[in-house]
């Protein structure tokens, strides 16, 4: 079940690596992570389920020459995608693997980050032991998740909207790591200490019901469109974009991005 849960992310995130850096939300909440994350000139970091590479473009300014960033993941299209995004970065590099059997020696990086990538695979607290081996004594683990209530209403829309065909939109599992305490228990279960978690409710506006059209096209939402005919496409398209139009009425929407941000370290000796 674990392998083919690995290969179904895999081909799931391939399919939407052209498109993922038009989700805004996420780009917000991975430039929290990044924001959150302690770091010295001269480390050397993993950053697994790198996606896109936002967090570990950001973090390869911080570090420095003298530090490294290496960014991971399971889709060979989303390294494709950070790797042009990285061009020019002489302290950066790419390298597709999966999350949790990591290709790199015991204790090799000061700190390991994951932006909203955890809860994405099967065993959790295997996962996170595999990046406390890779971690030298002292090394820092800082990963995030959302929070319940991610976008407010909108995804419950949508989901009704797709119900009427029988199928249910693409979602990433938020309920196995919805609260603070759940990471904590995660980080103390993988053996790190001096575990902390914070709670951020950060603020995403959508202009108008074209820019919701457009995450969902964009993300894992919209993954269920391919398999309908165009004809169809453009009549959810349409009946969405009426349903949404009042929400807009008086303007753009702020929504809720909840984002959990969890920190460990890993214990000398």
């Amino acid at each position: 079940m674990s392998a083919e849960r690995t290969q179904h992310n895999a081909r799931l995130f391939g399919q939407v690596a052209p498109t993922y850096d038009r989700l805004g939300f996420l780009t917000l909440a991975a430039r929290h992570l990044a924001a959150r994350t302690p770091i010295r000139a001269g480390d050397h970091v993993l950053d697994v389920a790198c996606g896109t590479g936002t967090v570990a473009l950001a973090l390869a300014e911080r570090v420095g020459p003298q530090g490294t960033v290496t960014g991971t993941d399971l889709a060979p299209e989303m390294v494709e995608v950070a790797r042009r995004k990285g061009v020019g970065a002489v302290n950066l590099r790419f390298e597709v693997a999966d999350g949790a059997a990591l290709p790199f020696p015991d204790a090799t990086f000061d700190v390991v980050t994951c932006a909203a990538g955890l809860f994405f695979l099967p065993d959790m607290t295997a996962a996170l032991r595999e990046w406390r081996r890779v971690l030298r004594p002292g090394g820092r683990v800082v990963f995030s998740t959302f929070g319940r209530g991610l976008l407010g209403d909108l995804p419950g829309l949508w989901r009704e909207r797709l119900a009427g065909d029988g199928v249910k939109p693409g979602a990433p599992p938020l309920g196995r790591v919805p609260t603070p305490a759940a990471a904590l228990d995660l980080l103390r279960g993988a053996g790190f200490t001096q575990a902390e978690a914070e709670l951020t409710r950060l603020e995403y506006v959508l202009p108008g019901a074209g820019a919701r059209w457009a995450d969902i096209q964009a993300g894992l939402e919209g993954a269920p469109l391919a398999t309908f005919p165009e004809a169809r496409r453009a009549e959810l398209r349409a009946a969405h974009l009426a349903e949404l139009s009042p929400l807009f009425a008086g303007g753009p929407v702020t929504v809720p991005i909840p984002v959990i941000v969890a920190r460990g370290i890993r214990a000398a000796g």
